[in-house]
């Protein structure tokens, strides 16, 4: 059940706009990598990151109020549970926050439109465009991906299908996971492009290959002990999913298994908040799905033996095995 919602609640659900742009603004100008680097004042911040001295004294407080930041008397630092997401290494969150910001710019231009019967415009991505989407994504899968890996058994598997996997983020982890693991990774042909690049002269080169092609269409061949559909479901909607949940289970050995990652919803899809908003996210084309229409999916594919893995409260695995 959602929880009761007092005033003190409601005033933080008004203001978690502000929250956001509040955070994701101090990751675009520097102020949280600095502040996962080492500690500083407001002033010293301003100084060195060429700010404004006011504005960022108010948006460090705030970012303290919001627990990102602790204090040590004048001086900042971010918070040490967090350095690795604000930092520049490879666990590095800024890339994603980066496509929040600007996917929260399309929801303040489209929603209201888009409500009332207009269309909810995108600009095509160009070959920059998807070179940053790409590394929000794999931001993303890198924290996702290692629990799914966790909770899956992965004993005996030796070739995997990543339908809409991307640039490889999750094929690469469970590669590194499994060392007899062979990866396959279906996406566009730019992002193939992309994820073959990125994996070149690697030690898993020759381990992950990457295919381009639109994965409605293209023939995923057979054999594979597991296909894995990782946040591609509620890119579609629901006779679409269903298809690329029967392609999947076509695509297995006898015994392999679909494992289907995505956000979790309730049956009526209204008391799990953030699958509620993903479900506006995906605008007319896709959805938020819930447990039984993947689940019969999966049945009607002559999957049996499903069941569902929690991740935490936001996310789960549902997993259909081939006899």
């Amino acid at each position: 059940m959602v929880d009761e919602l007092n005033m003190e609640k409601f005033q933080k659900l008004l203001w978690s706009f502000a929250q956001h742009r509040t955070l994701t603004v101090a990751a675009r100008i520097g102020i949280l990598e600095r502040l996962a680097n080492c500690e500083a004042t407001p002033l010293e911040l301003s100084d060195e990151l060429n700010l404004e001295a006011m504005p960022t004294e108010k948006i460090v407080r705030a970012l303290y109020a919001m627990g990102i930041l602790v204090a040590n008397g004048a001086t900042y630092r971010v918070n040490d549970s967090l350095k690795e997401m604000f930092g520049s290494g490879p666990a590095s969150f800024l890339p994603f926050m980066e496509h929040s910001h600007d996917m929260y710019d399309r929801w303040g231009e489209n929603l209201e439109s888009w409500v009332k019967g207009g269309v909810w415009t995108t600009k095509k991505r160009d070959s920059a465009g998807i070179e940053r989407f790409g590394a929000a994504m794999r931001a993303m899968a890198s924290q996702i991906a290692t629990q799914v890996v966790g909770a899956l058994d992965l004993t005996g598997v030796k070739k995997m299908l990543d339908v809409g996997g991307g640039t490889g983020t999750y094929a690469e982890i469970f590669c590194r996971a499994s060392q007899q693991l062979l990866a396959v990774v279906l996406d566009t042909a730019q992002v193939a492009t992309i994820g073959r690049k990125r994996l070149a002269s690697t030690s898993l080169e020759g381990r992950v290959e990457f295919l381009g092609g639109d994965y409605m269409e293209y023939n995923y061949g057979s054999g594979f002990d597991l296909v894995l559909l990782a946040n591609v479901l509620h890119q579609e909607h629901g006779e679409r999913a269903a298809r690329l949940i029967k392609k999947s289970a076509d695509a297995l050995a006898p015994g392999g298994r679909v494992a289907v990652v995505e956000f979790a919803i309730d049956d009526l899809k209204r008391e799990r908040l953030l699958g509620t908003l993903f479900a506006i996210n995906m605008r007319s084309f896709g959805d938020t799905h819930c447990e039984p229409e993947i689940t019969s999916w999966m049945k009607a594919a002559f999957l049996t033996d499903i069941t569902r893995i929690d991740l935490d409260q936001t996310r789960w695995i549902i997993v259909g095995k081939k006899i």
